[in-house]
């Protein structure tokens, strides 16, 4: 195991430049107009369903990625399943809406993104639609059967949860020199991509995607997520929301869904098993059921 990091640990300088680039809406892809005008809409409060179908239905993606949104069987099976957009609007609500619409817009910017050859799009995309699927199935469950309280729906925590490696996702077209020798440092020392950028800027990964939906102007709840799901019991608020997101993460990691394809052996705090765990007997057909609907959902996008 190799203790190189290929170079001298980033300075602070470098970093401060780097991360202005983050903070720039210049320097980032740009969202489509639709995707401000649907947060705009929905956070002023006065928008009518007809209004917000318009502004989905001018994009297929994100119309596709509502639709299916609303008629998952991860979405508590329902039987009135939504055939319009319109329906899937009034099913879901408004909040959800807008969060669904912001991480499908969010994951098709990376996707298109040109940058490192070591980035591989559709293992991002897939490793990010399990994250948010299993931290959406984690909450529900909590819910249900530990009458855990959340001011964020299950639906919203999917989207928080399919954004969750913004940060990595950015880096790799933004500093694609940075992202290979972060890989390289993880690859050769069995670490993950976290630990390793942590080892060469001595920095947090999280740092840039929580300047990117700053600059973004994302709803509150997706910065807040990037802020605190590597460490959410020492979160001011929403401890078992963010505790579902860091033990859907460490669930990819461990079960062949990571983003990456050498070895890592993550650690989780138990006290995060404790509060939003599953019985070890469900364990096992609840990830074929999120893989199957990661599956199924990044085929669409």
């Amino acid at each position: 195991m190799s203790d190189t990091l290929g170079g001298a640990v980033l300075g602070s300088a470098e970093f401060d430049a780097l991360l202005g680039k983050f903070r720039s809406a210049e320097t980032l892809p740009d969202l489509p107009a639709s995707a401000l005008q649907l947060c705009d809409a929905i956070d002023k409060g006065d928008a009518s369903t007809a209004d917000l179908e318009k502004i989905i239905l001018s994009d297929p993606a994100v119309t596709a990625g509502i639709l299916k949104a609303a008629n998952s069987a991860l979405y508590g099976g329902r039987t009135n399943q939504a055939s319009t957009v319109k329906g899937a609007v009034m099913l879901l609500g408004q909040r959800t809406v807008r969060s669904i619409a912001v991480s499908v817009w969010v994951q098709s910017l990376v996707h298109q993104s040109k940058g490192s050859p070591r980035f591989n799009a559709g293992k991002f995309a897939s490793h990010s639609m399990f994250v948010g699927f299993m931290s959406r199935y984690l909450l529900s469950a909590a819910q249900a059967n530990r009458g855990v309280r959340s001011g964020w729906s299950p639906e919203e925590l999917f989207a928080a949860g399919v954004l969750h490696d913004l940060g990595l996702g950015l880096l790799a077209s933004i500093d694609a020199r940075l992202y290979d020798r972060v890989t390289a440092h993880a690859s050769a020392n069995g670490k993950t991509f976290s630990e390793a950028f942590h080892d060469v800027t001595e920095r947090t990964i999280d740092t840039l995607g929580v300047a990117a939906a700053q600059a973004w102007m994302l709803p509150d709840l997706f910065v807040e997520v990037l802020l605190n799901y590597n460490d959410p019991l020492n979160a001011d608020r929403e401890v078992d929301a963010l505790c579902c997101v860091c033990y859907a993460e460490h669930l990819a990691m461990t079960t062949g869904h990571s983003l990456f394809d050498w070895r890592v052996e993550p650690t989780i705090d138990p006290t995060i098993v404790e509060r939003v765990g599953l019985p070890a007997e469900e364990l096992p057909e609840v990830l074929q059921l999120v893989a199957d609907h990661a599956k199924e959902f990044t085929k669409a996008a």
